[in-house]
């Protein structure tokens, strides 16, 4: 007889404090809102932050000078004894002029290397290496760094963007339901 007395869980109001409802009203949005939609949101923001990041990175690197210039070293050719006997061997007339000053700034470099700020049109041959005669003295000159863009679509950067804001509101999805399942329990006294 004490059964029929005590009310069935399914008629019971939801334990309630001040600012609303403790927990939500059905076990399904329970487990749905406490544990799945933070997940994801989760999920969303982890995939978000390298999206945007990258897709920033495009945007910027060419305007801040990040990439498309390809640095040089110039070595004195004495350095390498006869190892370079089977190297090709290029007259400094055949640079180019932006190959030419960056032969010189890697010449008057303490640490031998110089930027390629312009054409390079012997790109193949000093990727391989190439000695190179320039006012009498014989120099191993290579490229070293290719510094090449990065190429990415720049529309990753607002993909992440809205990845992470929706992630947010994943996150933020349990205090909010329980402030809304609040209000309307006020709503309905």
């Amino acid at each position: 007889m004490s059964d029929d007395a005590s009310p069935s869980d399914a008629d019971e109001p939801p334990a309630t404090d001040s600012t609303g409802p403790v927990e939500p009203t059905a076990s399904s949005e329970s487990l749905m809102l406490t544990y799945a939609a933070p997940f994801l949101g989760v999920l969303l923001i982890a995939v978000g932050l390298p999206l945007s990041i990258v897709g920033g990175y495009v945007v910027v690197q060419d305007g801040l000078g990040l990439c498309g210039e390809p640095t040089i070293t110039a070595t004195p050719a004495d350095e390498y004894n006869e190892s370079l006997a089977t190297i090709d061997e290029i007259p400094a007339e055949q640079l180019s002029s932006a190959e030419r000053r960056a032969l010189e700034e890697a010449i008057d470099s303490p640490l031998q290397e110089g930027r390629v700020s312009g054409e390079l049109e012997n790109r193949a041959a000093l990727l391989e290496g190439v000695v190179v005669e320039y006012e009498g003295t014989h120099y191993y000159v290579q490229i070293t760094s290719q510094n090449s863009c990065l190429e990415v679509q720049p529309l990753l950067f607002p993909i992440g963007a809205v990845a992470i804001l929706m992630g947010f509101g994943g996150v933020l999805t349990p205090p909010i339901y329980r402030k809304l399942a609040g209000f309307e329990e006020r709503m309905r006294r």
